[in-house]
């Protein structure tokens, strides 16, 4: 059932944005049908990075506006008007990281090609290994845990984990917005939001993948125990 909930996600996020694309609808999108609600966007990753100051005043006029002003004190500091980093350990600098929503105005769009391929991609991996889990589930309950059967789920559960990773780290890597072509602009003072790039491969979901991988062998070596007993019986 969830799996069949992810496939539908999936497809209606290529829909509608087949739909942005041809400019029949514009994002963000909200769909209410009954009691079903649908909110679809387009999104960009941004990140905002700043140093911590090292000392500052608690006075607004003589605050620095350029640093985080974010101290660390240990136990039985002393708050002076003028705070100091004083502890054993400092904070220099801080990266904080999240998504900018974007509205579009209709129409072929890089950005948002992109986004829908990102977005149908992993909805549809989500989709493709909660059925296949609900399949190993089925055919465990049925009393077949160990089968040729089981390993190919559990296999196909592992290379969906490691194939999607890759993809969409590919996606990540060659679609951010100035690679598609868009310039970004920050001006005035102080720190700013910048583009933040999502590439680099997901070790998590890699190794996740490998270790199902591994899972998988277990089951073959059981269903050829499994097998083996049988024709001695």
């Amino acid at each position: 059932m969830v799996g069949t909930l992810a496939g539908v996600a999936a497809a209606t996020a290529v829909v509608i944005g087949t739909l942005a694309l041809t400019g029949s609808v514009t994002y963000p999108v909200d769909i209410r049908l009954g009691p079903v609600s649908i909110h679809n966007e387009v999104t960009m990753p941004v990140a905002f990075g700043a140093d911590v100051c090292q000392k500052a005043s608690v006075m607004e006029q003589d605050a620095p506006r350029d640093c985080l002003r974010l101290f660390i004190h240990q136990d039985g500091s002393d708050y002076e008007t003028v705070r100091v980093q004083d502890a054993d350990v400092r904070p220099t600098s801080a990266m904080l990281t999240g998504t900018v929503e974007l509205a579009t105005t209709g129409g072929w769009s890089p950005l948002v090609a992109a986004s829908v391929a990102r977005n149908a991609v992993g909805l549809a991996v989500i989709s493709a290994v909660l059925l296949l889990l609900w399949r190993l589930l089925v055919n465990a309950a049925a009393g077949t845990v160990f089968s040729d059967r089981a390993v190919r789920y559990v296999r196909g559960i592992g290379w969906l984990l490691i194939v999607g990773g890759v993809v969409e780290s590919t996606l990540n890597l060659f679609t951010s917005a100035t690679q598609l072509g868009y310039s970004i602009e920050t001006f005035g003072y102080g720190p700013h939001l910048a583009q933040w790039s999502e590439g680099g491969l997901d070790l998590t979901q890699l190794a996740l993948g490998g270790l199902i991988l591994l899972l998988a062998e277990v089951f073959r070596h059981g269903a050829a125990v499994e097998a083996e007993h049988r024709l001695t019986v």
